[in-house]
């Protein structure tokens, strides 16, 4: 038998090997440090939570088509028993909102609905565009009252003789440099980061959401945020640091300048400045002064605040909770959020709880929403109505509110209730 040496037996590896060994290691060593300057170069890195809604609000700003729908009811309990019948009443009461945006033929629509014991017993309906404004209420009647933009101007050249021509303002609204308005969006969208950066953080991975979407039913896979919020987050003092940190920013001051310029330009242009009791001069200078203006305004609106804010018994909002729904293509869909607020009367020392829930969520992301329909025979063009007209329309206002009066339950309810405690 043959003894062992003791020494192992060399790998003999080609040299040809070893290379390709070398170059695959270099190779992978390269794309790592490229993979690393690409994430940081691109802002590639992890979210925080507040940071995940914050790009998922901006995501929802930047789309051409806005739909949203929000529902709220409110719960309302007191320890003073005479007050037990109104609370009762109105946390009966809870209201639906659908608001549409077209910012491309800027178009806008709010439609407001008030339910009570889950029937519709209001509304107002808003609907505007670049020629007219219109509402509608149930508390009119079925007739739709519009008014044209360019019915301003008689009317503000007989009650005031003044030359206001309102269309040509528009522009103000609609038209921005496109650099200076990111800018402004940064400036808000840090707004928000800051104040929400200590109130959101993670849920759930994945959330199902049921929607409906076209017509049809649709399953979303949605990531969850828990927002969470105390009496801080309202206080006085946070209200006024964020004042102070959104309109102290240069780009929101710049933009209140160049729209001043665009506005004095346009009153210019058009005659309208040539009328009025106030000079181009005296418009310049208070753009010019625009950060000492700024900074008043600020200020009184702490002091506003601040004085209303009761002393002795302040108003504490102890709580608000709320899930927030962000789709796999980083849009803000949905909003769940509980509110509770305890509210003690300085005067008679009533101590009473007020509980508000409310549901937001996205319609149809991107998609163009639809307006309704506004048929001849029932608009009232209340720029080219005459005074014998409107005597009659009110005569029908009058005879509409007071059959409301009569069938409306909330109205009725309100009114029993105040028969019952004379």
């Amino acid at each position: 038998m043959n003894k062992s040496t003791g020494i192992k037996p060399k790998r003999t590896v080609s040299k040809n090997t070893t290379e390709k060994r070398g170059s695959l290691s270099k190779f992978t060593l390269a794309v790592l440090v490229c993979l690393i300057l690409v994430t940081t170069l691109t802002g590639c890195v992890p979210k925080a939570p507040h940071e995940h809604y914050v790009a998922a609000l901006k995501k929802v700003n930047d789309l051409d088509y806005l739909d949203f729908e929000a529902k709220a009811s409110m719960l309302i309990q007191s320890d003073l028993p005479e007050n037990q019948g109104i609370y009762q009443i109105l946390s009966r009461v809870s209201f639906e909102v659908a608001v549409k945006l077209d910012k491309e033929d800027h178009q806008v629509l709010f439609d407001f609905n008030l339910l009570y014991k889950g029937a519709k017993c209001g509304n107002l309906t808003l609907y505007c565009d670049l020629e007219k404004i219109a509402a509608q209420s149930v508390f009119l009647g079925p007739k739709i009252f519009y008014f044209e933009w360019k019915d301003l101007q008689p009317l503000v050249q007989k009650y005031f003789d003044l030359q206001l021509q309102i269309a040509d303002y528009f522009p103000l609204l609609l038209e921005t440099d496109e650099k200076m308005w990111e800018e402004v969006e940064l400036a808000i969208y840090d707004f928000y980061a800051d104040y929400y950066q200590d109130k959101i953080t993670v849920g759930d991975e994945q959330v199902k959401l049921a929607v409906i979407e076209n017509g049809q039913e649709k399953t979303l896979i949605c990531k969850e945020l828990l927002l969470q919020m105390d009496s801080d987050a309202f206080s006085q003092e946070e209200t006024s640091r964020l004042l102070q940190g959104l309109f102290g920013n240069p780009a929101v001051r710049t933009l209140f300048k160049d729209k001043i310029t665009q506005f004095i330009t346009i009153a210019k242009n058009n005659g309208d400045l040539a009328t009025w009791p106030i000079t181009e001069e005296e418009l310049i200078a208070f753009r010019n002064n625009i950060d000492v203006q700024i900074d008043y305004y600020i200020t009184r609106m702490g002091t506003v605040i601040a004085d209303t804010t009761p002393t002795t018994s302040p108003t504490s909002i102890t709580r608000m909770e709320g899930k927030i729904l962000i789709d796999q293509k980083g849009l803000w869909r949905s909003m769940l959020a509980d509110q509770t607020m305890h509210i003690t009367n300085p005067d008679t020392g009533e101590v009473s709880q007020f509980t508000m829930k409310i549901e937001q969520n996205l319609v149809n992301p991107g998609q163009k929403p639809t307006f309704p329909d506004f048929l001849p025979a029932a608009m009232v063009n209340v720029g080219q109505t005459s005074a014998e007209e409107w005597a009659a329309l009110g005569q029908e206002i009058y005879f509409n509110l007071f059959a409301q009066a009569m069938v409306n339950p909330f109205i009725q309810d309100i009114i029993q209730l105040g028969t019952e405690t004379e």
